[in-house]
């Protein structure tokens, strides 16, 4: 099946280290509004460093050179979904269960405890579920 070019989410970064079959790409990350020509006199504009792992599969890089890298759409609402929208919901599930069944004390009390399980398993799984969020790299031709 063939990606359309707004299902691809695509960044141009530099590569600071190279590990095995491991590449780590600095790229800077934009606010959607950080673009805008009156950034100046706004605070919400922001922008920040990022580093991103990559696997070569065989592409020939260099500490320094400038590359994009590729992640798709799909991608990017999964990690929504695990980090946002699932513990939204186990939150105002698990504060409804704990105030209906022993009040607000046990309400607060049970939703930190659900929250706080869901990213220790989130942790102790970090690398099964990183195995879904791969990124491609490409070199950027000096044409």
């Amino acid at each position: 099946m063939m990606q359309k070019v707004t299902d691809v989410i695509k960044h141009t970064g530099v590569v600071e280290a190279i590990n095995g079959n491991n590449c780590y790409v600095r790229i800077l990350q934009h606010s959607a509004c950080s673009g805008c020509s009156a950034q100046r006199l706004c605070n919400s504009s922001e922008s920040k460093e990022k580093i991103i792992t990559v696997l070569l599969n065989g592409e020939d890089v260099q500490v320094g050179e400038t590359v994009n890298i590729e992640g798709t759409v799909v991608q990017g609402l999964r990690a929504v979904y695990i980090c946002y929208m699932i513990p939204l919901v186990l939150l105002i599930v698990s504060v409804y269960l704990g105030v209906r069944l022993g009040g607000d004390m046990l309400g607060v009390i049970l939703s930190l405890g659900v929250l706080a399980i869901y990213f220790v398993v989130l942790y102790l799984f970090r690398n099964s579920i990183g195995e879904h969020f791969a990124f491609t790299l490409h070199k950027i031709s000096n044409n």
